[in-house]
């Protein structure tokens, strides 16, 4: 595969800190990497390359300015301070939401605002389905990075990346929220980084298939699902990618030959990952609108449809970890953004 191009950022020192571990961590990792397997063999080489954003909206956007001026990479880390953290955090998804406590370095202090009002960014990537025993340290699955610069900072990277890609998906993008030194020292925080990066570099190497699930609202806030004709079981329409079919034309293609509707993608909510007869399928569920046609089924395909309310659950027979996404839909989705 070759050499792999990394980018990990971490900050400058703000409000009341005049330390920002992320920085040393970040600065620590730059350089050429070689992961070996227990015989000795080369599995994976990637060059870091490191930078320190500042703490203020041009720190935030200078990693999506970066991509979408053309800058490309295989992974990005980002890497903040989580001053209130005892364990570090892997942070699923970036919230369209800003709400300051304190000022940034340029003196913004942001108040219950939207980022971009495209709606909450979920990572392509199922960081529930990694192994714990593989880091140095427990770490906490977070889908709450703040409101503060490193969500502003994710949330930027990921609508770049999902704008601007080759491929079904975007390169794997994380942010990791360290606890500050008293409570874990620089030097496991910078395993535990190295550990994400590989963790990210091994999931463009496994054998899986992309799988693309809508996410569609009516008016009143409910949800389309489908029955499967084959099982019975119920799920979000879609279907696979094609190989090198970006997620979104994929999504569009799948409804239209599936349900008989023209619609527009718009963002991905989130990653799940399910293993269906010794495959395993990364399921991404993309938030869409039908702007044309009305639903009619295929019935080789789908025997039903039927519109959900997430904030209502009843018993249903679910395709895969369906359910699982609907129950994540009400905890954190209540109504479309």
């Amino acid at each position: 595969m070759g050499t792999q191009r990394i980018l990990v950022t971490g900050y400058g020192p703000f409000g009341t800190h005049d330390t920002n571990p992320s920085q040393e961590v970040a600065l620590r990792l730059r350089g050429m990497h070689r992961v070996s397997d227990s015989s000795g063999s080369v599995t994976q080489e990637f060059e870091i390359t490191s930078r320190i954003l500042s703490v203020d909206r041009s720190g935030a956007t200078e990693t999506s300015k970066a991509v979408l001026s053309g800058e490309r990479w295989d992974a990005i880390l980002h890497i903040g301070l989580c001053g209130s953290c005892e364990r570090p955090r892997l942070e699923q998804r970036a919230q369209d939401h800003l709400d300051m406590r304190i000022q940034d370095n340029s003196g913004r202090a942001v108040k219950s605002s939207k980022i971009g009002g495209h709606g909450h960014l979920g990572s392509w990537m199922d960081l529930g389905n990694w192994t714990q025993s593989s880091f140095p340290t427990p770490v906490d699955i977070s889908h709450d990075a703040g409101s503060f610069v490193c969500n502003e900072t994710y949330y930027h990277t990921l609508h770049a990346l999902q704008s601007v890609h080759e491929g079904n998906l975007p390169p794997p993008c994380l942010f990791l929220h360290i606890p500050s030194e008293d409570r874990l020292d620089v030097e496991t925080s910078s395993h535990l980084a190295m550990q994400c990066l590989e963790n990210m570099l091994a999931l463009r190497e496994r054998s899986v298939i992309e799988v693309v699930a809508a996410l569609i609202h009516n008016e009143d806030g409910r949800v389309l699902l489908a029955q499967r004709s084959d099982d019975e079981t119920w799920e979000f329409p879609g279907g696979k990618c094609e190989p090198g079919e970006p997620w979104k034309e994929a999504v569009v293609r799948e409804l239209h030959e599936e349900l008989s509707v023209r619609i527009v993608a718009k963002r991905i909510v989130g990653t799940w990952e399910h293993r269906r007869n010794e495959v395993l399928l990364r399921i991404h569920l993309v938030e869409c609108s039908i702007i044309g046609g009305s639903v009619q089924i295929d019935t080789k395909v789908h025997g039903d449809v039927r519109w959900y309310d997430p904030s209502l659950p009843e018993p249903l027979n679910w395709t895969g970890r369906d359910g699982e996404m609907m129950e994540y839909l009400a905890l954190h989705e209540s109504m479309p953004c």
